[in-house]
């Protein structure tokens, strides 16, 4: 028991060290939301406490739209990426293809940004009640599955929210 305890300890203080490291006010950090179809894409950075949502970009024939990802990333050069992560005992189709799309993003880019996962839960249906008080304010949205973004923005944002030191 008291070895599970320094190891738990342990691995707490890893982590908090790796979340410090990770925190710069000067970084710029990406937000995605994954799907198989279409990816989201959000930016932010820590000392505007703000992210935006950025674009989507379409999957071809269950293929990764690599060439567009790359000009997205080496057109807005981030330091850190958070990658929205369903986490589940399941590990469906998506789930296997997002590991996939991470294993493969950190092979790219492991020299030049920190690739990190981050829990999704609720990002979605936060961005479907956005979407419906966007449409009840009449802000202009394209479509009301056009969501990727936004919900790369609310990944980033409460990544943003649980990590921040006050």
């Amino acid at each position: 028991m008291i070895l599970r305890h320094n190891l738990l300890t342990l691995l707490n203080l890893i982590m908090n060290e790796v979340i410090k490291n990770t925190l710069n006010k000067d970084y710029l950090y990406m937000g995605i939301d994954f799907g198989i179809k279409k990816i989201g894409f959000a930016i932010g950075q820590i000392i505007t406490t703000r992210t935006t949502p950025l674009k989507i970009i379409n999957n071809y024939n269950n293929k990764i739209n690599w060439t567009e990802i790359h000009n997205i990333i080496e057109n807005w050069k981030p330091n850190v990426i958070i990658i929205g992560y369903p986490y589940s005992k399941k590990k469906g189709m998506l789930i296997k293809k997002l590991d996939k799309f991470i294993e493969d993003l950190n092979d790219k880019y492991k020299d030049s940004i920190q690739i990190l996962t981050f829990s999704e839960v609720l990002s979605t249906e936060e961005s479907k009640t956005i979407y419906t008080d966007m449409r009840k304010s009449n802000y202009k949205i394209s479509q009301k599955v056009d969501l990727d973004d936004l919900s790369a923005s609310i990944i980033l944002q409460s990544w943003f929210n649980e990590n921040m030191v006050n």
